[in-house]
């Protein structure tokens, strides 16, 4: 049985850095929704906000893919993006069903002003047009309920050393 470990959570929760450092230390390949999309943005040459929107939903379905492709040989895999939305979750389900998948949730949350610090000190790739998006100063607004996401669910807060997270995720896991 393979595993499909999902690391979500609101913009600026931590989730890429822990999904980095998670895969790093399991010897797990990860897929990040932000990579394609910035590959996705170079390669066609985009440069506007309405580029950047376009490119939203073909970049999660690519990860999709390449997810469903790992799974289908029985290869763990980690997944990262927001998944904030039910479709993803009816498909997550359907891969546990039609693949025998043991399914892990890792919820990543970070309070307020921790993530409004790291919305301002972070590098983000031009594809993501933050500023456009007006995300910085929505960043308040921003709430998500993960209580439905399929399959185990470990819920962390990112306020703590990255190193320590992931010992203590991967001991919950195996």
């Amino acid at each position: 049985m393979s595993k499909l470990i999902i690391v979500c959570g609101l913009p600026g929760s931590g989730k890429t850095t822990l999904a980095k450092e998670l895969s790093k230390k399991m010897k797990i390949t990860c897929i990040h929704k932000d990579s394609i999309k910035e590959c996705l943005f170079d390669s066609f040459e985009f440069s506007t906000l309405d580029d950047s929107k376009k490119l939203g939903k073909p970049s999660i379905l690519t990860l999709f893919r390449l997810a469903e492709e790992q799974i289908v040989n029985d290869i763990n895999i980690i997944i990262e993006a927001p998944f904030n939305f039910s479709d993803d979750y009816q498909l997550f389900n359907q891969w546990k069903k039609k693949y025998n998948l043991e399914i892990i949730s890792i919820i990543c949350s970070v309070d307020r002003e921790e993530r409004k610090k790291r919305f301002r000190e972070r590098e983000r790739h031009h594809s993501h047009h933050d500023v456009d998006r007006k995300l910085y100063s929505s960043i308040d607004e921003v709430e998500y309920d993960y209580a439905t996401i399929p399959g185990k669910q470990i819920r962390i807060k990112t306020e703590l050393n990255v190193n320590d997270l992931v010992g203590n995720i991967i001991s919950q896991i195996n």
